[in-house]
Formats: structure tokens, C-alpha cells, sequence
């Protein structure tokens, strides 16, 4: 399991910071202001980076993934004093263990896209309450940054190799179009908070030679030697420095939609 092997360093891999995530908890908090009836139910909840703002809500709070060790880090987080919330895991892409028509809030943060559409869309309709909503958050790059080029060309090889990454836009795109389909509302997309990055093509690499496989993927390590030294060679075409750092501004999005389900009856 990576995210097991992952869960010491991922939030210095790919964390987002105190202040930008008590920004997002603070803009969820909002959103689901008329959406407080049923549970709120964290998909993907891993290290806990924003679920950890998210335990005065006025509703209960239960997380979810598929990482004992991500959910161990998510424990640590909480000393003596602090009631540790529910915490459950298990594989999202087997149903999801509460009670029908419970959960009014479901949130994912960057996560959602490593589950099966169909299933994702079927415990939706099990468990959503008579009002409830989605919330998918993610991190937005400038398309010219250092890092969406290095993401990118990784991208291009994984593909050259026979490896297909899951891609979160794509995936929230396609969820959201067969919500809409079955009568929810896309909502306005809120910018949670926003900060200035500096980032280097080395630090690309280097983030991806410190983990097991690559993408999420279990591979060989030869094959992923021979991605990561492809991609050195693509850098190297396209930055005259691999260890300049350039300096962008990323963004963090919540994308929200009312769920169809149940609005009326329990229909």
C-alpha cells in the first residue's frame, strides 16, 4: 500500500500549510452553513491536514481512507485534552459503513478521483440525507509554473510506458456532469485561499525519487528509473537550470454541487 510507506513525509511532500488549510476549513464551514442535518463524511481524510479544523463543526464528523498509517499521523495530531474524531479504514471503493440517508455533507480533498465513478455515485444516493451536498477541493497551479510542466511531461511518460494517471479535474468533470444529469446544482467555485510557491524542476524529482513507485503506482524500480531519468532529460530541454527555483501563485478550490437524492421522501 504507497500511501502506507508515504504517511511520515506526505504532508512535507505535498502539505498545504496551517494557514491556507484553516482558510479552507473556514470556507467549508460556510458552504455547508444550510447542510447541517445529517453527518459530514470525509473521503480520503488521510493525515488529517484539514479534517483537523473540521472537529467543532455543528454536525458529526466521521473520515475515511484506505491508509492505517495516513490515519495514524491523523491521530497523532490530537493530544490528551482533544476528543479524536472517527476515524475508519478502509477501501472507499467498497461501501461505505454508515447508516442510509445519514450524511448530509461528503468532502473530498484531492482523493476522489482514486475511486471508482459508478461506486462513488451509488453510495452518494445510499447515504445522502434530504439536503445534502459534495464538496471536492484541490489545488489549482498556474498552467506555466515549474510544477504543472514537470506534472505534465510526467504525465506524457507515464502514458509512453503503459501507465495511465488518474487525473482529479477529469474525474470531478465527469462526476459533477452525471450529478447535474440527475437533477444536482454545480455551485460557484470558491478560491479557499491562495500563496506564493517557489519551486524548482529538482524539487519535482526529488519528491518523486523519496517515495515507493510513482503516481500512486507500485512499479519496478528499474521502470521508474527509467520514467524519472526521461523526465530529467525533458527538464533539462526545457530549463537551463534544474535547481532555479521560479516563483508562482497556486490556489486551493472548492468545487460543491447539491446531490439529487432524497430531496423529497427519500426518493
Amino acid at each position: 500500500m504507497q500511501f502506507d510507506k508515504q504517511a511520515d513525509i506526505y504532508d512535507k511532500r505535498t502539505g498545504l500549510g496551517e494557514k491556507t488549510v484553516q482558510n479552507i476549513a473556514s470556507s467549508i464551514k460556510q458552504i455547508i452553513q444550510p447542510y447541517l442535518n445529517g453527518q459530514f463524511l470525509d473521503i480520503g481524510a488521510g493525515t488529517g491536514e484539514i479534517g483537523y479544523f473540521l472537529q467543532d463543526l455543528a454536525t458529526p464528523y466521521i473520515g475515511i481512507d484506505l491508509s492505517k498509517e495516513m490515519l495514524n499521523v491523523y491521530r497523532n495530531r490530537f493530544d490528551g485534552n482533544k476528543k479524536i474524531p472517527h476515524l475508519i479504514q478502509m477501501d472507499g471503493n467498497t461501501p461505505w459503513p454508515l447508516k442510509d440517508h445519514s450524511v448530509s455533507v461528503f468532502f473530498s480533498s484531492r482523493a476522489m478521483h482514486q475511486l471508482d465513478q459508478i461506486h462513488v455515485l451509488n453510495q452518494l444516493k445510499k447515504l445522502s440525507s434530504t439536503s445534502s451536498i459534495l464538496i471536492l477541493g484541490n489545488v489549482k497551479r498556474n498552467k506555466k509554473s515549474t510544477k504543472a510542466f514537470m506534472r505534465k511531461e510526467m504525465h506524457e511518460i507515464l502514458n509512453e510506458f503503459g501507465l495511465k494517471e488518474k487525473s482529479g479535474q477529469s474525474h470531478r468533470n465527469h462526476l459533477f456532469k452525471a450529478l447535474e444529469q440527475q437533477g444536482g446544482e454545480r455551485l460557484p467555485t470558491i478560491t479557499a485561499s491562495c500563496w506564493q510557491v517557489s519551486h524548482a524542476p529538482i524539487d519535482s524529482i526529488n519528491s518523486w525519487k523519496s517515495v515507493d513507485g510513482i503516481a500512486g503506482q507500485a512499479i519496478e524500480p528499474s521502470i521508474k528509473k527509467q520514467i524519472l531519468e526521461t523526465l530529467i532529460l525533458k527538464a533539462q530541454e526545457k530549463f537551463t537550470d534544474l535547481n532555479q527555483a521560479l516563483e508562482t501563485e497556486e490556489t486551493y478550490e472548492l468545487n460543491a454541487i447539491t446531490l439529487p437524492y432524497n430531496q423529497k421522501n427519500n426518493n
